[in-house]
């Protein structure tokens, strides 16, 4: 919820848009390392333990936040934020799957919770001073994490690995670079994502809205349209998104990108669990495989940013990112579909 408006909180500190992109950077990198470690470390001590420490943790960090008075402050407590929400999303999926749960599921209602969070956070940074969002997420994690002490207790010997997981990367390597390109792409977009709103003369709980229809249409499709279109794979969702990202650098009013939003998520929900559903299913090691996608998905998000930077020293006009953005992600399309059709090939032989 916080992170959409951290740009402009940066800015206000007197960071500039290369700067920014920077701290996008670290941040992604910092939760690059976490998630894969710990993701890890949940199939050696157990699911509930990792949620315990990543809720309390994220919860402190994002409240400290509010204490930042310079761009130095809100850098270093980026890159703590980053290692804290790192640590439980392999956890968390594992645990889910484990106990009955299903990855559409999974994704679904965290959707709906993204898009509550960032209407919810646009009316606060509309009605109060931006520093109040970092407060209510901290006490939003200390309230998950209550509820987490609830959890049922895992017993049973947990998995012996080896620190670096070569089987589970490599039967899910398709999946993770296709994943990380897409996620590239979104950086691109993500790291100036507020300005450009705010080019449209948008208000701050607007923004909230606006941002807000992408999770809630990613929640729509997995209730109520995934589970009925059989080629619902990762690379249909890819397409989508590669074809309707390009298309916001012409946008030039709210409806419109209001309705690029809408396919937008659509497109997000084939994405996003689909992949989480290949790699969950494809072998024992669900809470390495699903950090190692988290961490797929936060390496998307350091290089992102800085494409993001770099772009905005050549174009002067934000709204070039979309459009970078938009071939970026069609690369992880290309990527997994030669990846299925080898693998089809293979199969008729």
């Amino acid at each position: 919820m916080a992170d959409l408006f951290i740009p402009e909180f940066a800015v206000k500190l007197g960071a500039s848009k290369f700067q920014i992109g920077i701290m996008g950077t670290a941040f992604a990198l910092s939760m690059f390392l976490s998630s894969g470690f710990f993701g890890r470390l949940s199939d050696i001590i157990g699911r509930k333990k990792i949620l315990l420490a990543g809720f309390l943790f994220t919860g402190i960090f994002y409240a400290g936040a509010s204490f930042a008075k310079m761009f130095s402050g809100l850098f270093l407590v980026r890159v703590l934020q980053g290692i804290a929400i790192g640590i439980y999303p392999g956890a968390l999926a594992a645990y889910v799957h484990e106990n009955s749960g299903t990855m559409d599921e999974y994704a679904m209602w965290g959707a709906l919770g993204i898009a509550s969070f960032f209407i919810f956070s646009g009316i606060i940074a509309g009605a109060k001073n931006i520093r109040w969002i970092f407060v209510f997420v901290g006490v939003f994690y200390l309230v998950s994490l209550i509820f987490a002490l609830k959890l049922k207790a895992e017993f049973g010997p947990r998995k012996e690995l080896p620190l670096f997981p070569l089987s589970v990367v490599s039967r899910n390597l398709h999946v993770y670079i296709a994943i990380f390109l897409t996620y590239t792409g979104i950086g691109v977009t993500w790291t100036f994502w507020v300005l450009y709103l705010e080019n449209l003369k948008i208000s701050p709980y607007l923004i909230g809205v606006v941002t807000a229809v992408n999770p809630l249409f990613e929640f729509i499709t997995l209730r109520f349209v995934a589970r009925k279109i059989r080629f619902g794979t990762i690379a249909f969702g890819i397409l989508i998104l590669s074809a309707t990202y390009p298309l916001f650098a012409f946008a030039k009013t709210v409806p419109q990108v209001l309705i690029l939003q809408a396919v937008s998520g659509f497109g997000w929900a084939f994405m996003f669990a689909g992949g989480l559903n290949e790699v969950i299913n494809n072998g024992s090691e669900k809470g390495t495989a699903t950090g190692l996608f988290q961490s797929s998905v936060s390496l998307g998000n350091i290089v992102g940013p800085l494409v993001a930077g770099i772009i905005s020293v050549f174009f002067k006009n934000i709204n070039a990112i979309f459009i970078f953005a938009g071939i970026i992600i069609f690369l992880g399309f290309v990527e997994i579909s030669v990846y299925n059709r080898i693998l089809k090939k293979s199969v008729l032989r």
